[in-house]
């Protein structure tokens, strides 16, 4: 009889360290997030925190977009293509931004970022338990915080645009190009991606559904109606969610800083906009929907609760056994 509450002994040790863990990991996130806030304010520039916060991220919304997110199904030649994809997806559009400012590509600049991208990917992939992955999946409160690093990323992304183009004496529309190529570039790669592999996964369930293969002209032709498909789909999709809020969002960020071409842009340089477009970033990148979600659920949590007690009563004292 005394077996039971043993065998769950484990689990609710497990249980209760997480529970003091918890706070711990939020308070150190917390502090990170606020040094890089102090040290890089809300200039162009990212800090090691933040910039490793906006790769787990990264990797893990590349890796949630996979027909199949168990890495221990994959064997290492699978494993080595999921990381050369990763690593595009991080640095093919950064490094096309190096190389219209005539700069070296930034994965090529130093060691520190590609040890932040494999320390980030490791993360989300190998660590014990897989509990980075599912953390970040299923936690509200950590998809909060890390989504909130993601807007603060991009925010000082579109700064860095506008500042960059400037200092190259060029144009808007090269500021604007800047633009959606540091700020939404991981995620127009990351779509491309996602798409090949949807698509290999399902011309692989019509083979095993096949018994004869289909001839090569067919296939070929399937595959260009989809591509021609998709590509529309996500031309439409890229203007009307990254084209068009980056044109208003950048024209902003221009209008306010042609007044200080002069003098020359600075990070106190038309703060109350800076402070806007944190807000619409962090907004953008899903944070303030994450927060809705805790107020709802918490919400409702306290009706049940009130319920059950409105709903309870103690047994009476003179009750006869």
């Amino acid at each position: 009889l005394e077996a039971a509450p043993m065998a769950s002994l484990p689990e609710r040790a497990g249980l209760a360290l997480r529970r003091e863990l918890a706070p711990l990991f939020f308070a150190v996130f917390i502090f990170l997030f606020l040094q890089d806030a102090v040290y890089n304010r809300l200039g162009s520039s990212n800090g090691k925190f933040i910039s490793l916060v906006d790769t787990c991220r990264s990797v893990a919304q590349y890796r949630s977009g996979l027909p199949d997110t168990i890495g221990s199904n994959f064997g290492v030649r699978r494993m080595l293509l999921i990381t050369f994809a990763s690593v595009l997806v991080k640095f093919a559009s950064s490094s096309l931004v190096s190389v219209l400012l005539g700069k070296v590509p930034i994965v090529f600049s130093g060691l520190r970022h590609i040890c932040f991208f494999f320390l980030g990917f490791a993360l989300m992939w190998f660590s014990p338990g897989d509990i980075a992955y599912r953390t970040m999946r299923s936690s509200r409160a950590v998809k909060l915080l890390v989504d909130m690093g993601g807007g603060l990323y991009k925010m000082r992304k579109v700064i860095f645009a506008v500042e960059a183009a400037t200092e190259v004496h060029g144009h808007f529309a090269f500021a604007l190009l800047v633009a959606v190529l540091a700020v939404d570039g991981t995620t127009l790669s990351r779509r491309a991606f996602h798409w090949v592999e949807g698509r290999q996964a399902e011309q692989a369930r019509r083979s095993a559904r096949r018994k004869g293969g289909a001839s090569g002209d067919k296939a070929l032709k399937r595959t260009l109606s989809d591509l021609y498909h998709a590509g529309g789909r996500g031309a439409k999709k890229t203007l009307l969610t990254t084209v068009l809020p980056l044109t208003v969002v950048t024209g902003l960020v221009w209008g306010a800083a042609s007044s200080e071409w002069i003098s020359g842009i600075t990070d106190d340089s038309f703060l109350g906009l800076r402070a806007a477009l944190l807000s619409l970033f962090i907004w953008r990148a899903g944070a303030l929907d994450e927060l809705a979600r805790i107020h709802h659920e918490s919400m409702a949590m306290g009706d049940q609760v009130d319920a059950i007690k409105d709903g309870y009563s103690p047994p009476s004292k003179n009750k006869v056994l």
